[in-house]
């Protein structure tokens, strides 16, 4: 090998004898980094839309669930007393609890009889719904004494295994819907005696759905025009928001629209609604739903509420444009990152209050249904008014439907 071609291979083995630079190390790095944030960035992503939709999932089951449960009972409302019965037992009442200013609904609904069964809490056969033990073994002196005897046929039921009795109704049965602690609860009793105050309580009841945020009832009577509330000064009706099938039952129910004194115990007048709309807002528990807080305090009448972040929750402007304070609703027609601009505090029967700073703001998911009730009643008295408005209304339908 001449001196000259050695001299030509040694810049070769120099350069593959040489290791990479600093700034090829570094500009690898920073690949390596861009990759592992856009990576992280995409699996929080994918977290975030699972958990979303896994949430709305949950609530949609919750929801749809007890919805069914309501349509099912008003879909077998009783609005006649069946023949033979000499006792007014048919009722149809909508008011508002006195202890949580949340509207409640009672009625009497039917049952096929066969195998349809419900579990009540008293089943009118003198049977207590105590809860039973069977002693450990057969020492009489180790056995446990019974609760008190709520009737005759009571002592001999020592089964141990029933906490309510089973039985076919094949008749009457009085429900109840009503809100207690954001939870929604059903009570049901057979027979039907048309009273209902003493299963309006948790106790009574079997919860459908909880972290309810929002329960509204609205009724269609034989003044209703719309679903919505007319503007003042409008001679048209909204939805009712009570019912009294009775017309005679005093305190709120005194205000129903088509209320009569002297008319409780007479079945011939009773009026039950044409069709009930059911609202319910529901929302996954805390931490797991939809929320923020406030950043600054706000007063009664104050448009603008300051946020930590306005994501997560629809745009302004739409039905669905709501947001729980505290216990006040406020609808808002803008919002920003960091704010909602509303145009009604005090909304959804709420009324407007200041709020601290630190104070929960959510939104929950709203459904609404109406149910038409088979053999409604209405009022059929000579009202001049009444009957002007009704072929008023009449004749433009017909003139729409040509």
């Amino acid at each position: 090998m001449t001196a000259r071609a050695a001299f030509r291979r040694r810049p070769r083995a120099a350069v593959r004898a040489r290791g990479l630079t600093l700034v090829e190390v570094m500009i690898t790095l920073v690949i390596f980094v861009a990759l592992a944030w856009m990576m992280l960035l995409i699996v929080q992503e994918i977290v975030k839309g699972w958990t979303r939709a896994e949430r709305q999932r949950v609530v949609y089951e919750r929801a749809a669930g007890a919805m069914d449960r309501i349509v099912d009972d008003l879909s077998a409302v009783q609005c006649t007393e069946p023949p033979g019965v000499d006792q007014v037992l048919v009722r149809f009442i909508g008011d508002i609890s006195p202890k949580s200013g949340a509207q409640r609904m009672m009625f009497v609904r039917s049952f096929e009889a066969g195998p349809e069964r419900a579990l009540t809490l008293f089943a009118g056969d003198g049977r207590s719904n105590d809860i039973r033990f069977e002693p450990p073994d057969d020492d009489d002196s180790k056995k446990k004494a019974p609760p008190p005897s709520r009737g005759a046929v009571d002592q001999d039921y020592y089964t141990g295994k029933k906490v309510g009795d089973y039985r076919a109704l094949g008749g009457m049965a009085q429900v109840a819907y009503f809100v207690e602690d954001q939870t929604l609860y059903r009570s049901i009793r057979a027979p039907a005696d048309g009273k209902f105050a003493d299963i309006l309580t948790p106790q009574a009841g079997t919860p459908m759905v909880t972290d309810v945020l929002y329960f509204a009832l609205d009724y269609w009577s034989q003044y209703t025009y719309d679903w919505n509330e007319p503007p003042k000064g409008s001679k048209s009706r909204g939805p009712e928001k009570i019912w009294d099938s009775t017309r005679g039952l005093g305190g709120l129910l005194g205000k129903f629209v088509l209320h009569r004194d002297g008319s409780v115990d007479d079945p011939e007048d009773d009026v039950f609604p044409m069709k009930v709309r059911i609202t319910i807002t529901v929302d996954s528990p805390m931490p797991r739903c939809t929320f923020t807080k406030l950043e600054e305090d706000i007063g009664g009448n104050d448009g603008m509420v300051f946020v930590e972040s306005t994501q997560g929750f629809p745009k302004g402007g739409t039905p669905d444009s709501y947001i729980l304070i505290g216990d006040e609703w406020a609808h808002y027609k803008e919002k920003t990152d960091e704010a909602f601009k509303c145009d009604l505090r005090g909304a959804r029967g709420t009324v407007n209050k200041d709020h601290a700073v630190g104070s929960v703001v959510r939104r929950g998911e709203t459904f609404s249904r109406v149910v038409f009730i088979n053999g409604h009643r209405e009022d059929w008295v000579k009202d001049e008014d009444y009957w002007a408005r009704k072929n008023s209304q009449q004749s433009g339908r017909a003139r729409r439907g040509n």
